[in-house]
């Protein structure tokens, strides 16, 4: 654990560092970090306008196996030769390996091998195992072991068996010898390709580069994803089974909205709107979080598999329906069909920019995108296009546009790969920079500059001063004495100039939040950063970072980094719910240390429900981003 200066305003300046440390999001707290910050995450295109796409993590899990593990393989046979092996994995692709090191996809030369006949034996070493006889030796490939009999099956050897489990996984499927050595064997299971050079006394994974890794669902942004029915994380760029199981928020409201006679197969909120969708082509939408359902007056006549919402609108959505896609602009009053002309091909996913009117398709053929207005009914998508060059030939089954302009996919066996989306290349944005929303800004507020080096920026005769700068983005502070209203801010860098529109309240509350959309949180007793993936006791008291408070007493000026002793308060009244409750807000002030960011200490209750808890931040009638807390009582 990281412990901190006992002085507590400058336990909650090292703490935030260390937490924003943890994200892999566009910049650092840290105001040293604000001078040279940078998006770490994102991927260029390069200068032939192909997209960069990079993988994220490998196609391998490190599950404390002898060697790395990835998917299912089904079926695996030497060549006839004994010089290679081929295998055919769960999603029935077929690959070779000459060198069982690197692997190619099968040219179609080698025919897939049916599984060996059982061989007579006296006796098997576990129900329902598959003897097979090789020279004078019996191997038997069981549910949870492989095995050999050298005297004809009256006896037999676990080898793959320690301390009560196979140090090479389980779910046994096939396994394959050498036709040059009965000791050259190899063995295929739900946790991949295994070799043994020794007739099964040692073993080695030859998963290595085995594009095996069947990644279903994206969690969060990247590094947590489903592979299977199974959650594994990224952690030192490697992919690992998580410690505890995160609870997935859409299997939580499919059973919210799950009723009698109605098969609720997918569903997903924002701001309270929710939406689901059923087995028989129904949608349903709720606008108190998932606690009354109303039906949509047409079915969409296939199974709902996906359902997208607008964050920054949830009166926007589009869902899923076998090869077609739907939209509502009106909170599922109504839906129309907007696929267009997309291909013939199952869809598995949408992301969709509202504010460029572009959709992102994950599908059999992998990713796909057209044009699409999401402010109101009109056209149905058009001009549908690939953007896979440089991905592999692969389906993909989940993609994630992320508010730092990346694109994140979930390729069938590939695994996760990232690139800067293209429809914001080369688009000069002004965002906010706790959630990278287009919400409006606050006295004190911090903004974020996409795709532009800022050296000066105004609006309204005030300079806002410009906190970081780089050649992708920027920060800036909205004065303190900035007045409400809507203007136009000058900015100018070393490569030109840009004018956008900014919009000032008196106040406009945002939850910082990491790359995976957790709120920053530190302990505010002792200091210490909380990780998001553990769930924060009832009772405790925390301190959450955010910006867009407003003006604070005694005045201070903006660019300045807060004062350790007595920062200043925040002038207006900051109320916190939790899950729609009112939270006790302990105090609330300029984070010390920091320009542009503010420190609120929230006391929990003692009672609570447990698990995902819905927390958000609300000043004179505005409210903040949803965030999700996850409580133990």
């Amino acid at each position: 654990m990281l412990r901190f200066h006992s002085n507590p305003a400058a336990r909650l300046v090292r703490a935030s560092v260390a937490l924003a440390a943890l994200s892999a999001g566009l910049f650092s707290p840290s105001l040293c970090a604000q001078s040279d910050f940078a998006q770490s995450g994102s991927v260029q295109s390069n200068g032939s306008g192909d997209l960069g796409w990079k993988r994220v993590g490998g196609t391998t899990i490190n599950r404390g196996l002898a060697g790395p593990s990835t998917g299912p393989v089904r079926n695996l046979w030497y060549n006839d030769k004994g010089s290679g092996l081929v295998v055919q994995t769960a999603s029935g692709r077929v690959l070779e390996t000459s060198d069982f090191q690197h692997w190619r996809l099968n040219a179609g030369t080698s025919q897939v091998v049916p599984l060996s006949e059982m061989a007579q034996s006296p006796s098997v070493p576990e129900p329902g195992a598959r003897v097979q006889a090789v020279s004078n030796r019996l191997y038997a490939t069981g549910a949870e072991n492989i095995y050999a009999s050298d005297d004809g099956g009256r006896t037999w050897l676990n080898l793959t068996g320690f301390n009560g489990r196979s140090i090479i996984g389980d779910g046994f499927s096939a396994l394959g010898v050498s036709p040059n050595d009965p000791k050259d064997i190899s063995a295929a299971n739900a946790q991949g390709v295994w070799r043994s050079l020794d007739g099964g006394l040692s073993w080695h994974s030859i998963n290595e580069d085995l594009p095996n890794l069947p990644v279903r669902r994206l969690s969060g942004r990247r590094s947590l994803v489903m592979v299977d029915d199974s959650q594994v994380v990224l952690e030192g760029g490697n992919w690992k089974p998580a410690a505890s199981a995160v609870t997935d928020p859409e299997t939580e409201l499919m059973a919210r909205a799950s009723r009698p006679g109605v098969r609720i197969s997918t569903a997903t909120q924002a701001s309270g709107v929710a939406y689901s969708g059923s087995a028989d082509g129904r949608l349903y939408t709720s606008r108190d979080g998932g606690g009354t359902w109303t039906e949509a007056p047409q079915s969409v006549g296939a199974p709902v598999s996906r359902i997208w919402v607008d964050a920054g609108r949830p009166q926007t959505a589009l869902a899923i329906a076998g090869s077609r896609i739907f939209r509502t602009v009106n909170a599922g009053l109504f839906w129309d069909d907007v696929t267009g002309a997309l291909p013939q091909t199952r869809i598995h996913a949408l992301a969709a920019d509202r504010s460029a009117s572009v959709i992102y398709a994950a599908t059999d053929r992998g990713v796909l995108a057209a044009s699409l207005s999401l402010d109101e009914a009109g056209p149905a998508a058009t001009a549908w296009r690939s953007i896979n060059r440089n991905l592999p030939a692969a389906a993909a089954w989940d993609l994630r546009l992320n508010p730092d302009n990346t694109l994140t996919v979930a390729l069938d066996g590939y695994g996760v790969f990232e690139t800067q989306a293209p429809h914001r290349s080369r688009a000069v944005r002004l965002v906010n920079a706790a959630d990278m929303s287009d919400r409006a800004a606050a006295p004190g507020s911090l903004l974020t500059v996409l795709n532009a080096g800022v050296i000066q920026a105004r609006a309204n005769l005030l300079a806002y001063p410009v906190i970081a700068t780089s050649e992708l983005s920027s920060q800036l502070q909205v004065p303190f004495e900035a007045a409400a209203g809507s203007y136009q801010i000058a900015l100018n860098g070393a490569d030109g100039g840009w004018t956008l529109p900014v919009n000032v309240k008196d106040a406009s509350p945002a939850i910082f939040v990491d790359s995976e959309g957790a709120p920053l949180l530190v302990d505010s007793t002792s200091g210490l950063v909380m990780d998001t993936n553990v769930a924060v006791r009832a009772g405790a008291s925390v301190s959450l970072l955010a910006t867009g408070l407003g003006r604070v007493a005694p005045e201070w000026p903006a660019g300045i980094p807060a004062p350790f002793d007595a920062p200043p308060a925040v002038v207006g009244a900051v109320t916190a719910w939790l899950d729609g409750i009112p939270v006790e807000v302990s105090r609330a002030t300029l984070a010390p240390g920091y320009v542009g960011y503010y420190s609120v200490e929230l006391k929990l209750p003692r009672i609570v429900n447990r698990g995902a808890a819905d927390l958000r931040l609300v000043m004179n009638g505005q409210e903040s981003n949803h965030v999700r807390l996850y409580i133990e009582p």
